[in-house]
């Protein structure tokens, strides 16, 4: 029989979103090495009453199994309930939520809405306690970015050694810093429309930009939703430069950089994006925020350009910077391309495996 690896995350294992598409990678690399590889999501469990019983649910849908997994990779919030019964269970996160948590707390995660009482008394309860003692007890963690990594080793006092910063990879294309369109310069957003994303201050510096007679027109794809939700967020005066694409393909992922000149992503946290990250592949300029997992990708004026978050005037001089300037564009297209040479998600998925197959 097959050594079994469960993995837990309320998450549909497709290529077509974020968190499903690292877990495809993985699933098809354990598979390779002739593994045995069952996941439970929010499918396999059944409708729940509330998001906080899934952890439980779930761990009685591996009970039903009537077999011992060689390894449970269980994502963070489901993790206190794994790590209690089960080893070894290894804690895989897309963004520590208890840090995740703080920013919000302190008014810096971009959303306009104060946390209010009912979430701040029960949210920790429902949520972050599986968090915390799944990051506090599982035998290993695997972590998005450095700045998670350093945050869980002060929090949970847990050893590097325990630690696997791992990679996310990219598709590669026939796109290059050449393979720009011509005519008014468009810019690209990739991404949900949700304020956390840092849309207020990209619509912001379109508003500056556009006072100063700049006409740039705005491409926004995966935003997951309607064109009326989306410009309702813009000035009227902008309507007729912006383009709504809610949803999309990864066949159709190459013709939306295709058809960019300057790709932006101003949120204000982020694990390891993977829209900056196929952004740097297709040899667009690449224009985000100097937090989190963007700073671990991008060197500022070297293969894109930082911004502070929620800075919308610093984020309007740097694209009134690069529109100005194609060769500029070009020269910070070509780095980031090169920044993610070897970069393929068998590669990456590959150095997963080899981590939890020596450590575990």
């Amino acid at each position: 029989m097959k050594p079994l690896v469960v993995h837990v995350a309320q998450v549909e294992i497709t290529e077509a979103s974020g968190m499903g598409r690292v877990a495809w990678h993985w699933r098809r690399e354990f598979e390779r090495r002739g593994y045995e590889f069952i996941h439970i999501g929010t499918q396999e469990v059944g409708p729940l009453q509330h998001a906080s019983l899934f952890p439980y649910a779930a761990y009685r849908e591996y009970t039903k199994l009537k077999r011992p997994a060689s390894l449970f990779l269980i994502h963070e919030p489901a993790s206190g309930t794994f790590a209690r019964r089960v080893q070894p269970t290894i804690v895989v996160s897309h963004g520590i939520e208890r840090r995740r948590w703080q920013l919000a707390l302190e008014g810096r995660n971009g959303s306009t809405a104060r946390v209010k009482l009912r979430s701040r008394l029960l949210h920790p309860l429902w949520r972050l306690r599986q968090c915390d003692s799944g990051l506090r007890s599982a035998a290993r963690l695997l972590l998005v970015n450095q700045d998670d990594a350093n945050f869980v080793q002060h929090r949970y006092r847990r050893s590097p050694d325990e630690i696997f910063v791992y990679k996310n990879g990219v598709y590669p294309s026939q796109l290059n810093e050449d393979n720009q369109p011509t005519g008014q310069l468009r810019v690209l957003f990739l991404g949900a429309w949700l304020e956390g994303k840092g849309y207020r201050t990209m619509i912001e510096a379109a508003r500056i930009l556009d006072e100063k007679g700049m006409r740039i027109d705005w491409l926004l794809a995966g935003t997951r939703a309607d064109a009326k939700t989306v410009l309702g967020s813009w000035p009227s005066s902008l309507h007729h430069l912006v383009e709504n694409v809610s949803d999309f393909g990864q066949e159709s992922e190459e013709n939306l950089f295709a058809r960019s000149n300057i790709f932006v992503l101003p949120s204000f946290c982020e694990g390891q994006p993977l829209s900056l990250l196929q952004a740097m592949e297709s040899g667009r300029c690449c224009i985000t925020t100097d937090s989190c997992g963007q700073r671990e990708l991008i060197r500022h004026n070297d293969n894109g350009l930082l911004h502070q978050p929620g800075d919308a005037i610093e984020l309007a001089s740097l694209i009134e910077l690069c529109a100005a300037n194609r060769k500029l564009r070009s020269s910070l297209g070509r780095n980031a391309k090169r920044s993610t040479h070897g970069r393929t998600w068998e590669t990456v998925a590959s150095e997963v495996v080899d981590f939890l197959e020596t450590r575990v």
